[in-house]
């Protein structure tokens, strides 16, 4: 059965429709030093890959952090002088503002995202995994079926989210994160470790019960379980947010 022009540009129109109603929420680290009060932050490509790739997809974008401000790693700026998709983000003006005040994490209600994306930077380690938002946010966000999604470091957010039997929400879940290898090779594991971290993010989520994957240092990876989607470092940030917009 064939259906007229104007019934395909109906069609059209409603899917259209469907794939502009998606809404992102994109949570940054409100942490800005080390430990040792060296400078870091959310990291630049993965705030800035994914975004592009919601937007293209027709998705709205909300920023928010867990104290309401958040910083740029400045060496994420400069790690990507020639990354277009990264000097276009920093030369928004709309979007430099967007990322550098906005709402805290504990006063957006996530039930209103289709997704919630936990944006990576050596910062989450000294916000994320302790916060009582982060924890909520994802919970909630899990029991109503959104995509929890993080990326790099991001994924330390998930170090402690319990389900309502006591689980770790990661046991037995495919994930991944940066890697200690590529922790190494920065010259940061120690760094991240006890009792100066939380601990890393391979090491952590092995020890919650998650299969952790490996793809190699500073390589692609994307790991999808269930509504879980997980990217390894700064290459993976625009494959994880692809994976997304293909699973929606």
């Amino acid at each position: 059965e064939r259906t007229s022009g104007a019934e395909e540009s109906a069609t059209t129109t409603r899917s259209r429709r469907a794939m502009a109603s998606k809404k992102v929420l994109m949570v940054l680290t409100s942490v800005d030093k080390f430990p040792d009060g060296s400078a870091t932050g959310w990291y630049l490509p993965e705030a800035a890959h994914p975004y592009y790739k919601f937007i293209e997809a027709g998705y709205s974008v909300v920023f928010c952090s867990i104290s309401g401000t958040a910083v740029v790693d400045p060496s994420s700026i400069s790690a990507t002088k020639e990354d277009a998709e990264c000097v276009k983000f920093m030369a928004d003006e709309s979007l430099v503002k967007a990322t550098s005040s906005h709402a805290k994490l504990s006063e957006v209600d996530a039930s209103g995202f289709d997704v919630v994306f936990f944006v990576g930077g050596f910062g989450t380690m000294w916000d994320f995994p302790e916060s009582a938002a982060v924890q909520e946010t994802i919970k909630q966000a899990w029991a109503q079926g959104k995509v929890v999604a993080a990326v790099c470091h991001g994924p330390c957010a998930l170090f402690n989210v319990t389900l309502d039997d006591g689980t770790y929400l990661v046991a037995g879940k495919d994930v991944t994160a940066f890697t200690n290898g590529e922790e190494n090779a920065m010259s940061k594991y120690d760094v991240v470790s006890t009792p100066s971290g939380p601990g890393s993010c391979e090491d952590v989520l092995s020890q919650r019960g998650a299969t952790f994957h490996d793809g190699g240092v500073f390589q692609p990876k994307v790991c999808v379980s269930g509504n879980l989607f997980t990217g390894q470092n700064p290459p993976s940030a625009g494959p994880l947010a692809a994976a997304i917009v293909a699973a929606l």
